[in-house]
């Protein structure tokens, strides 16, 4: 090799070995980016923005238009989608924080040189409510084509509500989350771009985020990404430069009353905002953190990103708590919290995992919001019982405990038959209907389908989907496959009951008869033939289950005897009833169905048993109603 072409080789190799480790590949497909330069004015509950965005046409068909969210429109007035739907609510709110409305106005869209701002239109795909602008189009000359890329600049200016619902302010505390001018994903030659309803969240394309933050220099924030540079502007205020890397959101926070609580877990950088009254309580969020991140990466994956950020909302601002955005979450405690009464462990864990669904997985939680909300909730349940015990891993208070099921049934008894799992969460009866569908129905079936597979199935199933999927948009359909091919066996018949369906599973012991037979006699005895021995009793025994909801799942029904053995049956649970008969030197004493509860679906687990005598009955009812009373306080505290 001449000295030429092995310089020009050893220049290459040189530069080539920092750039592969300074920029590894991309864990997305990189379809919208976005740069911002966004400034907070307090006084005015103000945000100036400037957005230059940039978007390629990843799909097979043209894009004549591009479709736009601009969510705190939501807050604009009384009549929009989302408020519409919360009446009550708003009512009390508009009177406690009158003329606190918020929203976003497009100043100037401009494409090229070229002002394109008066093609901006609104547009209502899903209900046509004249009231609601929380989408809006803008026509092109010319269409995107596939693999073609189109660059915007848009200024804009938002009003942060008073908190009500996810984004605004109890000031100083700010929360700014949907907050600017973001594309909807174009999907199979459509935008998917629904309107911002009481029962949806979020669905976005994945890119890179660079934005600039300014705000009063003793203002502490926190953000989605990592910071790349901070200046002190010399007139008050300071300016954060902040990049984040295969995200589809941009959420951040500000108060200058955060204290911050900043600690390693693994190879992540945790950073906890605090206030300076529930400082004390920083342990427990770690808590509930380390939980969750130790377990989501053992059982699932790592997490993607170097950092993420805990907030702690100030005073007022409940209502932003209980919220994920990629590297960022809010979660909510009260100076008087009980250790017992695990509510910032809970959130912790719950807000963690959705950086896993929500985040890194990003299905479309206007559609299928279950495939985020209802896998979180129960990967939240199994790893709360495996961190603070199993029987009481939510509440351990005043000799009162609770589990995760509990919580669950709860939340799913609360609305069981009024929608199916798979329905999206915009057409649903109402919230209510939403959170015991999408939250505690999901957790509730994939409880039985954990059971019913065994051998931790459902857990392998689960890290074969997050392996597959994340950073690509899967739908209900790619899960399902998913959990069949790793489980070996078709689930068919359970995903259309449990998933497709709004019957619910009930099974019930509806008869224990315990007979003494008489002495044998007749005109031909043969004791030896009938077992029979002198003066010794028998008794005949019916046990008759019956399925008094829709779903059909395989049961175990065991009988009791007062001897303290027990007997068991398999029965398919396809048809109405199923039938035991047998004769038995011991007296049976009571019939259970499903004695394992291995059937977390079970609407009515009252009705599961049956007693040969009816004095402990009452105790039973008792201790159920005492059971609902505590689940209703915990919902009640936990709710969100």
């Amino acid at each position: 090799m001449c000295p030429v072409a092995l310089a020009a080789c050893l220049v290459v190799f040189f530069f080539a070995l920092p750039l592969s480790a300074a920029d590894p590949p991309p864990l997305s497909e990189r379809v919208a980016d976005y740069h911002i330069d966004a400034r907070l004015d307090p006084n005015s509950r103000t945000v100036t923005g400037h957005e230059v965005l940039r978007w390629r046409n990843t799909g097979r068909q043209p894009a004549t238009e591009l479709r736009f969210h601009l969510y705190l429109n939501a807050f604009d007035n009384n009549r929009t989608t989302l408020m519409a739907a919360l009446p009550e609510a708003v009512e009390r709110w508009a009177e406690r924080f009158p003329g606190e409305w918020g929203g976003i106005d497009i100043t100037s869209v401009r494409i090229g040189e070229q002002d394109v701002s008066k093609r901006f239109e609104f547009i209502r795909p899903d209900d046509g409510n004249p009231d609601d602008r929380t989408v809006a189009r803008l026509s092109m000359d010319a269409p995107v084509r596939p693999r073609e890329s189109i660059e915007l600049e848009i200024d804009f200016n938002v009003r942060l509500p008073r908190l009500f619902m996810r984004a605004g302010h109890a000031a100083p505390f700010f929360v700014v989350a949907q907050w600017f001018p973001k594309l909807g994903v174009f999907q199979n030659g459509e935008w998917n771009c629904h309107q911002y309803h009481a029962t949806t969240e979020f669905f976005a394309d994945f890119g890179v985020y660079e934005v600039s933050l300014t705000v009063p220099v003793d203002y502490v924030l926190g953000h989605t990404g990592t910071v790349t540079s901070e200046r002190d502007n010399g007139d008050g205020t300071k300016t954060v430069e902040v990049r984040a890397e295969d995200v589809h959101d941009f959420a951040w926070v500000a108060d200058p009353r955060f204290q911050v609580v900043d600690d390693r877990i693994d190879d992540v950088r945790v950073r906890l905002l605090m206030q300076p009254n529930h400082v004390s309580q920083a342990a427990r969020y770690l808590s509930g953190l380390r939980a969750a991140m130790e377990r989501y990466g053992d059982w699932f994956g790592p997490y993607a990103y170097p950092t993420l950020t805990v907030v702690d909302p100030g005073p007022g601002g409940a209502a932003g708590g209980g919220m994920e955005y990629p590297m960022l979450m809010t979660a909510g405690t009260t100076w008087w919290m009980p250790r017992g009464l695990r509510v910032p462990e809970m959130l912790a864990v719950h807000e963690f995992g959705h950086q896993y669904w929500y985040g890194m997985v990003a299905n479309n939680e206007f559609e299928e919001a279950w495939l985020d909300e209802g896998i979180n909730s129960y990967v939240e349940g199994r790893i709360m019982d495996e961190a603070y015990g199993p029987e009481a891993s939510y509440l351990d208070l005043f000799g009162l405990r609770l589990n995760h099921l509990a919580e669950a049934r709860l939340g799913y008894l609360g609305a069981a038959t009024h929608d199916p799992i798979a329905r999206p969460a915009h057409a649903v009866l109402d919230r209510e209907s939403y959170q015991s569908v999408a939250y505690s129905k999901t957790a509730l079936v994939l409880e039985t389908l954990d059971n019913y597979l065994g051998n931790d199935r459902l857990r392998a199933a689960l890290r074969a989907y997050f392996q597959k999927w994340r950073f690509r948009h899967p739908t209900g359909n790619d899960w399902r496959t998913v959990v069949e091919e790793t489980a070996g066996e078709p689930l068919g018949w359970f995903f259309e009951q449990t998933l497709d369906g709004t019957g619910v599973l009930d099974y019930a012991v509806a008869r224990l008869d315990v007979r003494e037979l008489p002495p044998l006699a007749g005109r031909r005895v043969v004791p030896e033939a009938s077992g029979s021995r002198g003066g010794e009793k028998r008794y005949k025994v019916e046990v008759v289950v019956e399925r008094r909801g829709e779903v059909r799942m395989p049961v175990d029904i065991a009988v009791g005897f007062d001897d303290g053995s027990e007997t068991r049956q398999s029965w398919d649970g396809r048809d109405r009833w199923y039938r035991i008969e047998m004769t038995s030197r011991q007296r049976a004493e009571y019939a259970i169905v499903d004695p394992d509860g291995r059937l977390a679906l079970d609407a009515n687990r009252l009705n599961n048993s049956r007693m040969r005598s009816p004095g402990t009955r009452g105790i039973v009812r008792l201790a159920g109603r005492w059971g609902l009373w505590v689940q209703s306080a915990l919902h009640l505290v936990t709710g969100f």
